[in-house]
């Protein structure tokens, strides 16, 4: 334990400067008053009074004119009720059991903090919206090995796991139990920084990570105490190296792929709450991505989460205190895609989360919270004809990746032809064109998506569970990103080569490896026979009616 830096110590009282003190015997000051009231006071008569120095001076002059008489009621009235007002206000409620509490003059005193405008309702900010108020849970005595809460794995699967009463000391992360059994290796949770070498990421070290047993290891490095960090933390564990990135900058791969990770876990393990905080070991420069997405999610969807920085973490290192994780999920991509059971086969991080097994609605909170923001902007999120599918077409052919101009047209022709027919309510979009909040109240009202391979396909997270996802892409290739998105909304997926459906046994290559991309499958000319996605869409559509907006 000799690694983990002891706080040091305060300072002895003897060190601490002495506060000033008044002097026994001080001299009556003669200087003027801080303020002056410029009243026009008559000199007193009475050459003696009970009250010396200025502030009798003041007082006799006022007592000795009408306008003084009238000032000085005028001073008793107001605090007089303000008295009052004070004793009212802090005292006579209800007590737990519901009976008025005992007399407002003894609530008073008991709650009383001072003159101020108001009556006085605790501590400063103790009550404001979203914030913690400091109290005995703030803080956790670790003198008593034996009574120091313990680290707990709950869920997860190699790269995305889920713990409860997790250490962090130093920089370092300290699962303290006394069954380390219970916990998974560290290769399955995180890895070290990355070597760039391109073949290799080795498992965290013990500046990362470590394992302590009380009653075996030294926890006095420790320090003694810990700062509780209550709710929800996810903490990602991605950076880039000296030569490399760490993906984080596409929104996709936030979305789609550690934030999905994580909140899946939590999901499975029975957690409903948003994040309390989101925690970077990485720098802004490197999670950001291009197009703000990342950030707008972050910001809008769940207001209330905090989102930490490298130097937040690197403060929590120096500060040299210990804090405690209430809950915590750790999310490492190269733990994934190195340890994990599918991730190789595809290269894709989250090709295991289909093993976890969460709830129908386990996306509900999300899609709530992203709900109440678009229909806060007046955004329907229902169907216009409450039997009619509607079906959102991600038009990406202003983009690098796209259809053949003809197919395109074709398509946009048959599916006009089923809206005429009542058959769907079709919807054509440029999501570049729109604004995020438009964007995402569209995705919350189609029963299907469909269009070429690309981040639009994202929006699918946001259906109502059983919607119906088709991908455009060339034919001979594949990429698994929205097929696990789709199957772990529990949609129908279509990966579409033409006019046929590239079914699950065909992503599969004899040797266990994944189909992947071929060429011309991030081109321009993307083939597609828009007469025999009609014919789908009509039977998708048929399956679709009956379905519901939560």
């Amino acid at each position: 334990m000799s690694r983990l830096h002891r706080p040091r110590r305060s300072s002895s009282p003897a060190s601490l400067p002495r506060s000033r003190t008044a002097s026994p015997n001080p001299k009556l000051s003669t200087s003027p008053l801080p303020f002056d009231l410029r009243l026009p006071l008559a000199q007193s008569s009475s050459p003696s009074s009970p009250i010396s120095g200025g502030e009798g001076l003041l007082f006799r002059k006022m007592a000795t004119t009408r306008r003084g008489n009238r000032y000085l009621a005028g001073v008793l009235v107001t605090l007089g009720v303000f008295a009052v007002y004070h004793s009212l206000s802090a005292g006579g409620g209800p007590s737990v059991d519901g009976r008025t509490s005992g007399g407002a003059l003894e609530s008073y005193s008991a709650r009383w903090k001072g003159i101020g405008w108001g009556p006085s309702k605790g501590s400063v900010g103790s009550t404001a919206t979203g914030v913690t108020p400091v109290d005995d849970t703030s803080f956790v005595d670790l003198s008593n090995p034996v009574s120091m809460p313990q680290t707990r794995w709950v869920e997860g699967v190699a790269g995305f796991n889920y713990f409860q009463n997790l250490y962090l000391s130093n920089g370092t992360f300290l699962a303290i139990t006394s069954d380390p059994s219970s916990l998974p290796d560290v290769e399955k949770i995180m890895s070290a920084f990355p070597d760039d070498d391109g073949h290799t990421v080795h498992p965290a070290g013990l500046d990362r990570w470590s394992v302590l047993v009380p009653g075996e290891d030294d926890l006095s490095g420790l320090g003694g105490v810990a700062v509780r960090k209550v709710g929800i933390s996810m903490f990602f564990n991605d950076q880039k190296g000296k030569k490399s990135v760490s993906f984080l900058k596409h929104y996709f791969h936030f979305i789609g792929e550690v934030f999905l990770g994580a909140w899946r876990v939590l999901t499975t393990a029975g957690e409903t709450q948003l994040p309390t905080r989101l925690m970077y070991r990485t720098t802004p420069d490197d999670w950001r991505d291009r197009a703000g997405l990342t950030a707008w999610f972050q910001q809008s969807v769940m207001p209330n989460t905090a989102v930490e920085e490298s130097p937040i973490w690197e403060d929590r290192e120096k500060s040299g205190m210990t804090f405690l994780f209430d809950k915590i999920t750790i999310t490492d991509r190269w733990t994934a895609h190195q340890k994990g059971l599918n991730p190789w086969r595809f290269n894709k991080m989250t090709a295991d989360l289909p093993l976890l097994d969460a709830p129908l609605g386990w996306m509900d909170p999300l899609r709530s919270s992203m709900k109440k923001l678009v229909q806060t902007k007046g955004c329907s999120v229902y169907r216009q004809n409450p039997d009619v599918p509607v079906v959102l077409y991600i038009n990406r052919q202003l983009t690098g990746r796209r259809l053949i101009h003809e197919d395109a047209e074709e398509l946009s022709r048959e599916m006009r032809k089923l809206d005429a027919e009542g058959v769907i309510e079709w919807m054509d979009v440029q999501m570049e064109t729109k604004s995020r909040v438009e964007q995402f109240c569209l995705a919350l009202r189609a029963d299907v998506i469909m269009g070429v391979h690309g981040n639009g396909l994202s929006h699918a997270l946001w259906m109502k569970p059983g919607s119906a996802v088709l991908e455009f892409m060339m034919p001979g290739g594949f990429a698994r990103d929205y097929a696990t998105v789709a199957e772990l909304m529990r949609h129908d997926y279509y990966s579409i080569h033409k006019n046929e459906v590239f079914t699950q046994d065909k992503w599969l290559k004899p040797d266990g490896w994944g189909v992947g991309t071929v060429q011309g499958f991030h081109g321009t000319s993307i083939p597609l026979d828009g007469k025999w996605i009609a014919g789908l869409i009509r039977q998708i559509a048929k399956d679709k009616k009956d379905m519901v907006e939560p």
